[in-house]
């Protein structure tokens, strides 16, 4: 893994490709303000850890199905309590109520501050 920005924007290691193929990057929506202390310029949209944790949890389901373990069978609901305690944090800090654990994991995000159970109430830049 490269880190080209901290905190945002990641290259991470391709593995069976050819050496000609773009590099796979992680980029995390960087926005600027007094609610996103110690973020500096430049800004840029970009996913966020809930989300590419939901990714991860949807491949642990995967793989266990595929070859099941005791390792990736624990790791799923760990996968989900990262993700629930990430989506509980945002609740607070937006004055939400926080969503279930099933909800966190598998509910509806919102495409302007991307967490579950706003219902569309958020505005941009939260």
């Amino acid at each position: 893994m490269i880190v080209l920005d901290p905190g945002h924007f990641y290259v991470l290691e391709r593995l069976d490709g050819t050496p000609d193929q773009n590099p796979v990057k992680l980029l995390f929506v960087k926005r600027f303000g007094d609610k996103y202390p110690k973020n500096e310029l430049p800004i840029y949209s970009g996913t966020t850890s809930q989300e590419v944790l939901r990714a991860l949890h949807d491949r642990a389901c995967y793989l266990h199905n595929q070859i099941p373990c005791w390792e990736t069978r624990i790791s799923i609901p760990l996968l989900g309590a990262v993700i629930w305690l990430y989506e509980r944090r945002a609740a607070r800090r937006h004055g939400r109520q926080a969503p279930s654990y099933h909800q966190a994991i598998f509910g509806m995000t919102c495409g302007i501050c991307g967490h579950v159970g706003c219902a569309g109430l958020c505005r941009k830049g939260h």
